[in-house]
């Protein structure tokens, strides 16, 4: 398997391939904040003493959500007028201390010198105010009950909170939705997130997302993603689009062939880490399609 690198290997340079940033199956963590041990009761002190603010409660909430987000989103979401890098990176540490998030750093065998983006999750802090004053039912979400979890399974919901961050900034975004059930006779999906748009005129299109990464199965789950939203369009929802999120042009050119194959060429837009990332790209110019094997963008302003 392409991840199993002997760690303890300490080569000046890489002799394995460039993995792209969120889409790496060389990466592992590298190093996880421990989890805080406070209890409640000094926590609901300092949310009313003020010294954890109701933006702060925000933030963990969206955090349960969303699963794993970086600072630079973290930034753009929750302190959009903060003009100074380090006001935001202070009150992070201040998160941090409390336990309302905690960090986890990684690397990866692909790119060992690179410096990756941290990415933060929900902290036991955190998890106590959902749960006590809120009733939030966590499950494997408490970060004291985890399931085993694969980078690449966070690198899913890093891309896909991109998504929904650029979707804010782009549109009227009605609606974004985690993991919605599907079902369609015997068969049932489980779609990365759905989202609905609102244009101009005040019509809502719905759209279903599909993420994937570079991982063993991809190829062979997205033919029977792509039998199913067939037949669940043609029947249920007839006026949705399916976005496939992957990281690069070339995996965006195969699973279109795989789409063109299984009869859903029609019905399916993709949009790749490569635009999403590009600070020269708008959202609204990123989603594109293939017709005749020969790529387009649409312009959805």
């Amino acid at each position: 398997m392409e991840n199993l690198v002997s760690p303890l290997i300490k080569a000046d340079h890489t002799v394995v391939d460039e993995k792209q940033l969120l889409d790496d199956s060389y990466a592992y963590v590298a190093k996880i904040d421990d989890l805080t041990r406070h209890e409640f009761y000094y926590i609901s002190q300092k949310i009313e003493q003020g010294w954890i603010t109701e933006r702060d409660v925000e933030l963990v909430k969206f955090v349960h959500v969303h699963r794993w987000v970086t600072l630079s989103q973290i930034t753009r979401l929750f302190f959009p007028d903060v003009e100074r890098d380090e006001t935001v990176r202070k009150r992070i540490n201040r998160l941090l201390k409390y336990g309302l998030i905690r960090r986890l750093q990684w690397s990866s065998y692909s790119r060992p010198k690179e410096n990756k983006p941290s990415f933060y999750e929900l902290g036991a802090s955190g998890a106590d105010i959902l749960k006590f004053q809120y009733g939030t039912y966590l499950g494997h979400r408490d970060p004291r009950n985890p399931k085993p979890i694969t980078m690449l399974f966070r690198m899913r919901y890093i891309a896909t909170n991109e998504l929904y961050i650029q979707l804010r900034e782009s549109f009227e975004l009605v609606h974004f939705e985690f993991h919605p059930t599907l079902v369609i006779n015997e068969a049932q999906q489980v779609p990365t997130a759905k989202f609905v748009l609102r244009n101009p005129k005040g019509r809502e299109m719905s759209f279903y997302l599909i993420c994937h990464r570079e991982d063993e199965k991809w190829v062979k789950t997205i033919r029977y993603q792509a039998r199913f939203f067939k037949g669940y369009f043609a029947t249920i929802d007839p006026e949705a689009t399916l976005v496939v999120l992957v990281s690069s042009d070339e995996k965006a050119n195969l699973a279109s062939k795989i789409m063109e194959q299984e009869g859903a060429g029609p019905i399916t837009w993709f949009v790749t880490d490569n635009d999403l990332y590009d600070p020269n790209i708008k959202l609204s110019k990123a989603f594109f399609a293939y017709q005749n094997g020969v790529k387009f963008y649409y312009d959805l302003q």
